[in-house]
């Protein structure tokens, strides 16, 4: 009888599953990170239940301002977010470098420190071409062992799409282990969750989670799940249970907060970053994690006080857990 070995990307693939919190930086007000509040934040998400095989806590992402940060910043939130999970909940930080040497600098230092996986996105300044994306991921996948997850970001590469092609190539490098999916072509969002959801695990990005779900999608990011994660573990077991209606209900009513988008001036995708509306909704809800990093503009009280009116109007600080993050 043939004996099935298990390889460390079967092993990756196990634990990169469920709710993906992308975990905002905290600062202070001189701009330098908190460190103590970054690891009270992930011990206090561990503890209400985020642990491995039920989601993956990543730092340095979107919109924990990656983009942002510098080299030395990048290693100490790393550092501190393993020391603080204690193997409890698997780590993931993101790398946004069009620099390949850069990017493979970073992806060690990671590994040094004991992270578990990298979120990668496709080197941009101009539109990248599939060879240029395969030897950039093929890169960083040598330098390594961590469990790549690729991510499609059409709006920061000038539209550049991965789509079934390039996914084939890049299944060939033996860490890539997850795909932070979604797509501006509704064709290529769906072709890829049919054609490859049993050899990556796919990380929905988009807000049709339901349907990626059915479609074999393994996991979810949220921003939601950092204020409230035991109301987003509820919604985690909707989709497992496959109670779709139920998870489409529940889940419109916590996604309420996504209704401060447009609701004023400065509340737009306009900007250089993501941190500006992540760390504006984080201040409503009570929870002060400092300015964002520079040059991202930070959002005003005036319009904080909006955000705060529009939170309550739809019921959501009967959900959001801030009060006991001390």
């Amino acid at each position: 009888m043939a004996i099935v070995t298990m390889t460390s990307t079967d092993n990756a693939k196990k634990d990169l599953v469920g709710a993906v919190i992308s975990l905002p930086t905290p600062t202070k007000s001189d701009y330098e990170l908190d460190i103590p509040l970054l690891k009270q934040s992930v011990s206090w998400l561990i503890d209400q239940g985020l642990v491995r095989g039920r989601g993956v806590i990543m730092v340095g992402g979107g919109l924990g301002e990656g983009y942002f940060l510098t080299r030395e910043e990048h290693e100490k939130l790393v550092a501190a977010a393993v020391d603080a999970a204690n193997d409890r909940v698997p780590i993931m930080t993101g790398i946004f470098e069009a620099s390949t040497k850069e990017a493979m600098s970073r992806a060690k230092m990671a590994s040094d420190n004991g992270i578990e996986f990298l979120q990668i996105n496709p080197p941009h300044y101009m539109k990248p071409v599939n060879d240029e994306v395969f030897t950039h991921l093929q890169m960083i996948n040598g330098v390594s062992e961590l469990g790549l997850m690729v991510y499609n970001t059409p709006w920061a590469a000038m539209g550049f799409e991965i789509r079934p092609p390039l996914i084939q190539r890049l299944l060939e490098l033996d860490h890539v282990t997850g795909l932070k999916w979604t797509s501006f072509d509704p064709n290529n969002w769906i072709d890829v969750l049919r054609q490859f959801n049993d050899k990556v695990n796919i990380i929905d990005n988009s807000s049709m989670t339901d349907i990626a779900y059915q479609l074999g999608a393994k996991g979810y990011i949220t921003l939601l799940g950092a204020l409230a994660p035991r109301s987003e573990l509820q919604l985690l077991d909707l989709l497992e249970a496959k109670k779709w209606a139920e998870f489409v209900k529940e889940s419109g009513r916590l996604s309420a907060w996504r209704k401060v988008l447009g609701s004023a001036e400065e509340l737009n995708y306009d900007g250089v970053g993501e941190g500006s509306i992540s760390k504006a909704v984080f201040e409503a809800a009570g929870k002060d994690f400092g300015p964002p990093l520079q040059p991202q503009r930070r959002i005003g009280k005036k319009t904080i006080e909006i955000i705060r009116n529009i939170l309550e109007e739809n019921g959501m600080f009967s959900v959001l857990e801030v009060k006991n993050l001390g």
